[in-house]
């Protein structure tokens, strides 16, 4: 299996494990309960974090001056465990953690495509939304 599916099932599963022990921590009856949960929940948050700090160091510097094409961004559609990547006046970004886009979707907008349009007429063109996702390219006329 390659590093991409081996990070893609690690993340799924981290994303899970928060996802339950966040219910947990709700519906806990005892305050033990509560911190013991919540402990595990932070726990989770931090090995998290830790992935995306180190995959985002690396991607910044293999990836920034990547130019990709239509095609080459359409394979990063963000289905089976894949990356999303969406293209946004000419520059590529990762949207794959950003909880709004899991499985590649986004309120019935697909990752993989040049998104330019839908995001001015949704966003009114402001940038401040993108400012949070990491670059990884330009995409070629």
């Amino acid at each position: 299996m390659n590093k991409k599916c081996e990070l893609s099932q690690k993340l799924y599963c981290i994303r899970a494990k928060i996802y339950y022990y966040r219910q947990l921590t709700i519906f806990s009856l005892y305050p033990y309960q509560r911190n013991y949960y919540l402990n595990l929940l932070q726990r989770e948050i931090k090995t998290l974090e830790d992935i995306k700090e180190r995959c985002t160091s690396n991607r910044e510097s293999l990836e920034k001056q990547r130019e990709f094409t239509i095609e080459e961004l359409a394979k990063y559609n963000g289905e089976g465990g894949m990356l999303a990547y969406v293209a946004v006046n000419g520059v590529v970004y990762d949207v794959s953690m950003n909880i709004t886009w899991a499985g590649g979707t986004h309120f019935g907008l697909y990752a993989g495509k040049d998104l330019t349009k839908q995001f001015s007429s949704c966003h009114l063109g402001v940038s401040i939304v993108l400012s949070n996702l990491p670059k990884v390219g330009t995409l070629k006329k």
